[in-house]
């Protein structure tokens, strides 16, 4: 090959732009959220909750910190065996309990369906508490912070796990003919 020739070719691998390899990967966004954005949803979530807007305001921190803060302490409590009896009753009976009350002094029948249906899925939770207990404790050693994170889910106002439970329980005790009407005998 003359010179000309091998000056020209690499004249021209030196002006294309390099092509890449492989198919074209999409662009990924980051996952995680700017934090402040993340406290503010949650503070958004739980605004109706006065007693813990008034704390967060008396400690000088957003309300989504504060709620953080305790769902942290109360997790690493129970995975280390301390407070299990505390966190059970803050989490699952005492928010719950205030919240049902605001929703009695409302009126809101929406929020109604969300409270009772609540307590009829801890209601079951009560009574199953001991055997699930007996049968995963030693398999499982996280089954306080699951129970604590699930009662969490259960009245969270983005997930409302216990109306899912609920309309799931109802449903099947509907198809097994269980909630049935009695049919009234004439006589």
């Amino acid at each position: 090959m003359s010179e000309e020739k091998v000056q020209q070719i690499d004249s021209n691998i030196e002006n294309k732009p390099a092509q890449p390899l492989g198919p074209k990967r999409p662009q990924k966004e980051p996952q995680l959220e700017n934090l402040d954005e993340i406290f503010k949803r949650i503070s958004d979530d739980f605004s109706d909750v006065a007693p813990l807007q008034q704390i967060a305001q008396k400690f000088n921190v957003n309300p989504g910190q504060l709620i953080l803060g305790i769902i942290f302490v109360a997790f690493t409590l129970t995975i280390f065996g301390a407070g299990n009896l505390l966190v059970k009753i803050l989490i699952g009976i005492l928010y719950p309990a205030y919240m049902s009350v605001q929703c009695v002094k409302q009126k809101d029948n929406a929020k109604s369906k969300i409270w009772l249906s609540y307590w009829v899925i801890y209601l079951l939770m009560f009574l199953l508490d001991r055997v699930m207990w007996f049968a995963f404790h030693d398999l499982l050693q996280l089954y306080f912070p699951i129970k604590n994170m699930t009662l969490i889910w259960m009245y969270y106002p983005k997930t409302r796990g216990a109306i899912i439970i609920f309309d799931k329980l109802v449903l099947y005790l509907n198809q097994l003919g269980i909630l049935e009407k009695p049919k009234q005998k004439h006589e």
